[in-house]
């Protein structure tokens, strides 16, 4: 129906589809072809701007995305959240760093954070469905990818200075970053720091302790410009101390070292682009408790190598072909050791090919991989290996140079994470006593996406309905083992007790579907007024229970926003809207449900041009004007953590 609609939306604009626009491409560097935009994509993919970043970034990857279509994030405090793509998350959404994985353990709990960075981020791509083949198994619901200036890909103008901050006021915060790029003969260099801090937040009903934040990153790379391409070297520090605001007040104390190459020649041996990676991940946590000693310290010291190499067309297909390789060895050491030490490796070959058939483009791709998790003793638990094999193929009808429609189907299988498999024992932060299964079946998801785009100089239309039918899906369903109809709850042995913490979950397979439809539309003219609006909705059962609810499944949303641009060379902007969240009623066994709110935005900006591309931006934005009481229906902590309240946003950007 979405779909539907936006073709006769974009039927209404005749003057439009009779007087073609140039459009200036926003290229999608995760998609496997290297000069693909969003429009010209196969596979569903949104880019989120600089532009957008500075309004929504907030302390978390999660909430930062939770605007855009499709995507909800998992609200487990300020710090740590992390995004739901179509109601799938967890070991499901892959998260990225310029195309490899962030190598942390954000998968395993949701009071993990993402170790990447929004503050110094170019653009942040969104891959759905089909698009995710080419990063592992781990991508089978969706890839996030953050695209930083880390590794210089190009010569900057000169030597520019880019500088951020902002405060604010219901989460006190107080971000401040900039990143200095410059240029010596052949060499490029880029570095950049950022330090944002938050504290206790107010919510509509007063201040949320343990809910303050403190972050810090840090970077220097530097490339080797070739004529016909590049060479570089990145390292990274990050740093993030966060609260848990949950009844247990634990602590997270993260680190991470990250050392990265990447290069990418083009026009070479025959083949027009060959690009490689290779990433050394040193990451470290510890779970601190309320009483400030160290409960459990984790660790995952990760590498991942990867090449692709794209073909010079031949018989009209272009083809991109690669190898991927990725071992890790994670451990848990301390009193909530409930996963063992775990090695994981993985090796994949992939491939991806397109060529024009009539008035539209057809892609085909495969990725065969084998992943292996091997516990280390005295744990007595068995080896586990998974052949998988990934395979999509969609086609792109170009109604003309601004609009296009799409259909794909993929074939994707994920293997069990380690945490699903070998979890036992309390897990305190999301307030669970996690069961795993180590004989679990691997995941196998049959998707199907159709999908409507339309860009031209003002208009833009995103429109997409999907099908994800999921076999041996793995989720930790609530036990009731002594039959009264009322989910179990235990203490920190496991054992049923009346009015104990730990809800007892335990990880199984069953057949699982979601169905869905996402919308996006705007109209944003060079002046004056404009708007834009967007609805999304998904809905996840349990096929092998009678159709039963799957539990913390993203709710339906809609809403729109009043923009305005004006001024000499438009230097003021404008905006007010509004998104309404309906409530969650269609909830899994011993869930309970979650009303509905209207959150209310706004915020006004002002930009002062000088010569030479410098210049500076003044910001207000406010959230939550209205001061709603928000709970978030995807999110353990809905109960105790409501999000926050009105805030107004103080904030200045300069490019120098």
């Amino acid at each position: 129906m979405l779909v539907c609609a936006a073709a006769a939306l974009a039927a209404s604009f005749p003057t439009q589809a009779q007087t073609p626009t140039k459009v200036d491409k926003v290229i999608v560097t995760a998609s496997p072809f290297s000069d693909q935009d969003e429009l010209q994509s196969v596979q569903p993919a949104v880019v989120v701007g600089k532009e957008a970043l500075v309004k929504d970034r907030a302390a978390s990857l999660g909430d930062t995305l939770s605007t855009q279509a499709g995507i909800q994030s998992s609200s487990f405090g300020p710090g740590a959240s992390r995004p739901i793509i179509r109601g799938l998350d967890g070991p499901r959404v892959k998260t990225a760093e310029n195309g490899v994985g962030t190598l942390d353990v954000g998968t395993i709990s949701p009071d993990h954070a993402v170790s990447a960075e929004v503050l110094g981020a170019r653009q942040i791509e969104i891959l759905r469905g089909p698009a995710t083949l080419l990063y592992g198994s781990g991508a089978i619901g969706g890839l996030v990818n953050v695209v930083t200036d880390r590794i210089p890909q190009a010569h900057s103008d000169g030597t520019r200075l880019l500088f951020d901050g902002r405060l604010s006021t219901a989460e006190h915060t107080r971000d401040i970053g900039g990143q200095l790029r410059t240029s010596a003969g052949p060499f490029a260099f880029t570095g950049e720091a950022s330090d944002r801090r938050t504290d206790d937040y107010e919510t509509a009903h007063g201040k949320l302790a343990n809910s303050d934040t403190a972050t810090k990153n840090a970077s220097v790379g530097g490339s080797y410009i070739l004529a016909n391409g590049f060479i570089g070297v990145g390292v990274n520090r990050f740093e993030s101390n966060y609260g848990i605001p949950s009844p247990d007040a634990a602590r997270i104390d993260l680190s991470r070292n990250r050392v990265e190459t990447l290069g990418e020649i083009n026009n070479v041996l025959g083949l027009e682009r060959v690009r490689f990676s290779a990433t050394n991940n040193q990451y470290k946590h510890a779970e601190i408790e309320s009483t400030g000693a160290i409960g459990t310290v984790f660790r995952n010291n990760a590498s991942n190598a990867r090449f692709d190499l794209q073909t010079t067309p031949m018989a009209g297909w272009r083809t991109v072909f690669g190898a991927e390789v990725e071992r890790a060895e994670f451990s848990a050491i301390g009193a909530e050791t409930i996963v063992p030490v775990t090695q994981t490796k993985s090796h994949a070959l992939f491939a991806v090919t397109e060529r024009k058939f009539g008035a539209g483009r057809l892609e085909i791709g495969g990725r065969f991989e084998r992943v292996s998790h091997s516990p280390e003793a005295p744990v007595s638990l068995p080896d586990r290996s998974f052949s998988l094999a990934n395979g999509s193929i969609g086609y792109q009808w170009q109604l003309d140079n601004i609009s296009a429609i799409s259909a794909s189907y993929s074939h994707a299988e994920r293997a069990p994470a380690i945490e699903e498999l070998y979890s036992k024992g309390a897990h305190v932060a999301t307030l669970t006593y996690d069961l795993g299964n180590a004989q679990l079946a691997k995941e196998r998801s049959q998707n199907i996406d159709v999908a409507y785009k339309l860009q031209s100089h003002a208009w833009s239309v995103r429109a997409s309905v999907f099908r994800n039918n999921v076999k041996n899906f793995i989720y930790g369903a609530s036990v009731d083992e002594n039959g009264d109809g009322v989910a179990d709850h235990v203490n920190t042995a496991g054992e049923v007790v009346v009015n104990g913490e730990l809800l007892k979950r335990e990880f199984v397979n069953v057949n699982a579907r979601f169905t869905g439809a996402e919308l996006s539309l705007g109209y944003a003219p060079t002046q004056g007024f404009g708007f834009t609006a967007m609805s999304d909705t998904v809905r996840g059962v349990i096929v092998s229970e009678s159709g039963s609810n799957l539990p913390r499944i993203s709710p339906s949303r809609i809403g729109g926003k009043l923009t305005w641009r004006g001024g000499a060379n438009n230097a003021w902007y404008t905006d007010v809207g509004a998104t309404h969240v309906f409530e969650q009623d269609r909830v899994a066994s011993f869930e309970t449900s979650t009303p509905a709110y209207t959150r209310v935005d706004a915020s006004i900006r002002y930009r002062m041009a000088f010569a030479n591309n410098r210049s500076a931006e003044l910001y207000i934005l406010g959230r939550n004007l209205t001061n709603r009481d928000i709970r978030v229906h995807t999110s353990f902590l809905k109960d105790f953590a409501p999000m926050p309240g009105r805030s107004l946003f103080l904030g200045v950007t300069t490019t120098y």
